[in-house]
């Protein structure tokens, strides 16, 4: 089954499911009764190499749009074609055979197809997998997080948001609410983080007394962030800079001139993250040595450390699932983008 072909199966599929219905205890299948679509032919190794092949496709495409900036991670759009495709992915691994898989994958190559030509892409949510829509008030915060004050600061959040809020409706339209509830969780906790953050970002400046003669005018706010790759910078379960490649100095490099350049940096946040390999405990610690390594190698090239905060979050927010089939070494590169260090600059460039 060729890229094409899983697409186009996927599709057709939603369209023999119909619509779901909203409660899923209502049902007119017999217990344990395979759906109509199903099919033997999507369980062969052969279907699942080209499943993986269509996924990791259309990762592809993201990621050549997001090399040399140009289209931002941080962006609404590449965001919310990521979460879409990391929901297909995500179904896919549980084994979903029902029409979301297709139907979250469509989404994300909708988007692709239009930043691939240069283009906006529409602002759509989908009830895609018969997803019911829940919680009125988590659907405001997010409308508000992509319209409201600060919103350029928290746009791919809110657009992972988006995302999250119909993965919930699907998973209750599955099981009820003791299955949708997690998501709820989920939801809520991305909507908390996303509002503290746009707050930040909204709020006025202090005021500063005028100086009798101005030599410099700040004419612009800057909250930056970017992700950097730890395989770029450690060795797999290393914390030194040692083994750090030529590039990935050369990126360390790279954010401490672009923090020297600005006029007044309020703060440099670094976090780190592993993969979901190990004890948690252990990547906890991991992933708290590798953010203050970087750390310590931006003081040393002339940064103030007094500026900068540094944060371990372990496993705990994956930006990828992979499938514990795999063999080690191809697990251990699946999970790769998940071994990263998000560095948040904020401060004001002068004009």
């Amino acid at each position: 089954m060729n890229a094409n072909r899983f697409l186009l199966t996927l599709l057709a599929s939603a369209a023999l499911a119909g619509c779901a219905v909203t409660d899923p205890r209502a049902t007119d299948r017999a217990p344990g009764a395979q759906p109509p679509f199903a099919e033997s032919t999507r369980s062969t190794d052969e279907a699942q190499r080209a499943d993986h092949r269509t996924l990791q496709a259309v990762q592809d495409r993201l990621a050549v749009l997001q090399k040399d900036g140009r289209v931002p991670v941080t962006g609404y759009h590449w965001a919310k074609a990521q979460c879409w495709l990391d929901m297909a992915r995500q179904n896919y691994h549980e084994n979903d055979r029902g029409p979301v898989v297709g139907e979250a994958l469509a989404e994300s190559v909708k988007i692709v197809d239009v930043l691939e030509k240069g283009d906006t892409p529409a602002v759509t949510n989908p009830l895609i997998g018969g997803s019911v829509k829940l919680r009125d008030d988590l659907w405001a915060r997010a409308e508000r997080g992509r319209t409201g004050a600060g919103a350029s600061c928290v746009a791919a959040q809110a657009a992972c948001l988006d995302v999250q809020l119909v993965a919930m409706g699907h998973e209750y339209a599955e099981g009820g609410w003791r299955h949708a509830n997690p998501y709820i969780g989920m939801a809520e906790n991305m909507a908390r983080r996303m509002e503290t953050e746009q707050a930040q970002c909204a709020a006025p400046a202090p005021a500063v007394a005028a100086a009798p003669v101005a030599t410099e005018r700040v004419v612009e706010r800057v909250v930056e962030r970017l992700v950097i790759a730890t395989d770029a910078l450690f060795a797999f379960d290393g914390a030194n800079l040692n083994d750090a490649s030529t590039n990935g100095r050369a990126r360390l490099d790279q954010i401490a001139q672009r923090a020297k350049g600005l006029q007044d940096i309020e703060r440099i946040v670094l976090v780190g993250h592993t993969d979901r390999l190990g004890d948690d405990g252990y990547n906890e610690r991991l992933s708290l040595q590798r953010a203050t390594t970087v750390r310590d190698h931006l003081v040393a090239r002339g940064l103030d450390a007094s500026l900068i905060t540094v944060e371990g979050r372990g496993e705990r927010e994956p930006v990828k699932t992979c499938s514990d089939s795999l063999a080690r070494t191809r697990l251990i590169d699946c999970l790769k983008d998940n071994r990263r260090v998000e560095v948040e600059i904020r401060g004001r460039v002068g004009g």
